[in-house]
């Protein structure tokens, strides 16, 4: 039985780990919007800069939304008895260092792309790189 609640929980904590990943890479780069924030800007005559800062409003709120839900499933599962506390934070702190890990890898990534003249933005409706529905550099101002 503990087992079966348990293989869940990792599993949500994975899927949620990847989200977030995703999501961090629309967050990190500079220069560009991605293209459904240039659209909503230039069909309503809004600031560009504006409507960014709210996509990046909500992406942070959902970021600790998933952090949070996690962390009380978790919390479950050490009520449970599934997991100590201290196996609790361990897991919470590679998710962490994990996530550090992708957003380093995306930035050498990106460095790399720079050095080979290789343009995020235009490769992306190609699979390319920062294919992921936004393009790769949405600053998180």
């Amino acid at each position: 039985m503990k087992k079966q609640l348990l293989i869940p929980i990792i599993a949500a904590g994975i899927v949620i780990a990847g989200v977030m990943g995703v999501a961090a890479v629309t967050a990190q780069e500079e220069s560009s919007s991605p293209p459904i924030v240039q659209r909503i800007a230039e069909r309503f005559g809004l600031n560009q800069e504006e409507v960014e800062s709210v996509f990046n409003e909500m992406h942070e709120e959902r970021m600790q939304q998933h952090k949070q839900a996690l962390e009380e499933h978790f919390d479950q599962a050490v009520s449970d008895g599934v997991i100590t506390d201290a196996q609790k934070q361990a897991l919470l702190e590679k998710q962490e260092e994990l996530r550090k890990e992708r957003d380093q890898h995306r930035e050498e990534m990106q460095t790399w792309m720079e050095e080979q003249g290789i343009d995020p933005e235009k490769l992306a409706p190609y699979g390319g790189f920062g294919h992921h529905g936004m393009h790769m550099k949405w600053s998180a101002q």
